[in-house]
């Protein structure tokens, strides 16, 4: 994925360096530090409320609530929570750190947990449904991965993915999903904005993949 030249420039100095994270390894050790205060963060400081309004729109997509749901990227739980609000309960969240994952135990949101690497094949039961927020933008993982939560669906089943809107912009998203969807052979059915980092002013892509 290049992304040289790209505008990193928040309003926040800390979103800045998420988003300067160019490996799974570098992410795993920023959020191995910012796991006890990322809430506070994203929600207070940035104003991330991608979360809620992408369980939203799952919810008007995804109308069986006791669907079995993959949230990809789950981090402490703040989208297993809004998914919870919605009425599902047969939640399984799926985390690169295992700090983040910590905390998301102790929502109750979750049937279960793992850490897992999503630019990585994964080894799993399959779903009726994905849901990822905060996951795709700047990457890892990239456009290229896209295909690795589609495959987890079931047959017909929803992939409900959020592409940040700076990322988007930044990283080339517009020219390079299209290859990837048809490298991948992806069944791309909506995309759409939502409000997503309110005080920095950067809307979300909503990407609705059907298996």
């Amino acid at each position: 994925m290049n992304d040289k030249g790209a505008n990193h420039t928040t309003k926040s100095p800390k979103l800045g360096d998420v988003y300067r994270t160019k490996t799974v390894e570098m992410q795993k050790e920023l959020y191995r530090d910012w796991a006890k205060t990322y809430e506070a963060d994203s929600v207070g400081e940035f104003g991330y409320v991608g979360f809620e309004t992408a369980a939203v729109e799952f919810a008007k997509r995804v109308p069986d609530k006791s669907a079995r749901i993959l949230d990809a990227g789950c981090g402490t739980g703040l989208s297993g929570v809004a998914l919870m609000r919605q009425g599902y309960d047969n939640i399984h969240g799926l985390d690169l750190s295992p700090e983040m994952l910590e905390i998301a135990d102790k929502t109750g949101a979750y049937q279960s947990l793992a850490e897992a690497d999503l630019t990585q094949k994964l080894n799993v039961e399959p779903f009726d449904a994905v849901f990822a927020s905060g996951v795709f933008g700047y990457g890892p993982p990239h456009p290229e991965h896209l295909g690795i939560l589609v495959d987890v669906l079931v047959p017909e089943g929803l992939a409900i993915l959020t592409v940040n809107g700076k990322g988007w912009d930044d990283c080339g998203w517009e020219e390079k999903l299209p290859l990837e969807i048809e490298r991948q052979g992806l069944n791309l059915e909506e995309q759409f904005e939502i409000p997503y980092l309110e005080i920095e002013e950067i809307r979300g892509i909503v990407h609705v993949f059907r298996a």
